[in-house]
């Protein structure tokens, strides 16, 4: 991890294949093939480094190149990588001048197999997969679409934060599953438009992510160190999850947790927070009633949201967001707002994702 002057411009939240959890599309492995990947930064600059994750590969990962649009992103001055299983990797310092909002073109070629890819599955970006080496091609040829963000772990920048800096923490619906892909509606991204310049949101959502369980991928007790603690000009996180807690246990033949263990796991990520100098802010979970998956209406769900959510806002610890208020069907009957629902009953659509950063009090933020 970059020390000193280097700031994080771009994070995702990785995992590793994990059969367990169906929902979500699967890793894969590549072989003499060029993967071409689109990230956003929030933070411009003058040079950038790329961060490469093996943390959940089986295997070493051999990148034999990799390319910014067509300025090479050397590791110890050579172009190759190898980065040992459960590792992480920083490139050189790479001149290219980028600012807030850029979008980066980050292409990975690799000859011989990978393993199975330490992956984002729900990037809601586009990524392309082609044949063959094509780096330095400005289209691919025979690329194929995937819905997943393999390696990239960060981007960092040379500049220094100047306002504050939001890590959103939570499940997919801060990943922003089901939301337009490479059409930037995230809630995060739309937190993002509504702060001033200067300001950074990093988004840290995992689709099927628990608070106190790994599934796919570490909980988020487990990685809160990784994804959170260790951005060191974080001033904020905003912790939502809860829901799968609840909802995927039935599924996987495991004991569900009490409403009192979950609210316990979400208030000890604040106290974690607060005793590095961040700021938390817990949002209270979305509604899940009506929701067209069926292990997420069986009985009882309902009820223990509530109940945490509940014990989220009547804490005066931590400052509070009210998610669920916000996309509520008016009534309290537990549904997503028609105008908010993806259709699936669960997951926000775009307005749905505004709908959430626009709860969100921007004097919290200051």
């Amino acid at each position: 991890m970059a020390t000193g002057f280097w700031t994080t411009s771009f994070l995702t939240a990785l995992a590793g294949p994990d059969r367990s959890v169906t929902i979500p599309p699967p890793t894969r492995d590549f072989a003499d093939e060029t993967i071409r990947q689109a990230v956003r930064l929030c933070r411009g600059g003058t040079t950038v480094r790329v961060e490469l994750s093996n943390e959940f590969g089986l295997v070493p990962l051999v990148i034999d190149e990799i390319r910014i649009g067509a300025t090479p992103v050397p590791r110890d001055g050579v172009a190759r990588w190898h980065i040992p299983a459960g590792a992480t990797a920083l490139s050189d310092p790479v001149p290219l001048a980028v600012r807030a909002g850029a979008e980066l073109s980050i292409s990975c070629y690799v000859s011989g197999r990978t393993g199975p890819a330490t992956y984002l599955h729900s990037a809601q970006r586009t990524t392309e997969i082609a044949p063959g080496r094509q780096t330095t091609a400005s289209r691919l040829v025979g690329a194929q679409p995937s819905p997943s963000l393999y390696w990239i772990s960060r981007v960092l920048v040379d500049q220094p934060a100047q306002g504050p800096v939001i890590v959103t923490i939570g499940d997919s619906i801060t990943r922003g599953d089901v939301t337009t892909p490479d059409a930037d509606q995230r809630y995060p991204d739309h937190l993002q438009r509504r702060l001033p310049a200067g300001a950074a949101v990093l988004n840290a959502g995992l689709g099927a992510n628990r608070v106190l369980r790994p599934g796919l991928g570490p909980s988020m007790s487990q990685r809160f160190e990784r994804d959170v603690l260790s951005i060191a000009e974080a001033t904020h996180v905003i912790i939502m999850g809860g829901i799968n807690d609840i909802a995927l246990p039935d599924g996987l033949g495991e004991p569900r947790p009490t409403a009192a263990e979950v609210f316990d796991g979400l208030h000890t990520l604040a106290e974690r927070a607060k005793e590095r100098g961040i700021r938390p802010i817990l949002g209270t979970m979305t509604p899940l009633g009506d929701s067209r998956y069926d292990d997420f209406v069986a009985a009882g769900y309902e009820a223990m949201r509530r109940t945490v959510n509940d014990a989220i806002a009547s804490q005066s610890d931590w400052a509070v967001v009210d998610f669920a208020a916000a996309v509520c069907e008016p009534g309290g009957n537990g549904r997503l707002a028609r105008t908010y629902d993806s259709g699936d009953g669960l997951h926000p659509n775009d307005a749905g994702a505004r709908a959430l950063a626009d709860a969100i009090d921007l004097d919290l933020l200051r």
